[in-house]
């Protein structure tokens, strides 16, 4: 089984210090950490990945 997956958002922190802090704290215990550096946090990041996909898939098979 793969590591769980943490999510963090840069400007939840008013640091850039705070933010590696916490980005580490949560790997040391086994997250793997993904970040993002702008965007709203209380968007559902699952529709965002599926809109991500989606258009990369419509960019792929319109070029055939």
């Amino acid at each position: 089984m793969g590591k769980p997956t943490y999510y963090l958002w840069r400007n939840d922190f008013s640091t850039l210090e705070e933010f590696e802090t916490a980005k580490e704290r949560f790997a040391r215990i086994g997250f793997r950490v993904v970040t993002y550096f702008d965007g709203q946090q209380d968007q559902d990041i699952h529709t965002g990945i599926k809109t991500l996909i989606k258009n990369h898939w419509e960019d792929c098979t319109s070029d055939s």
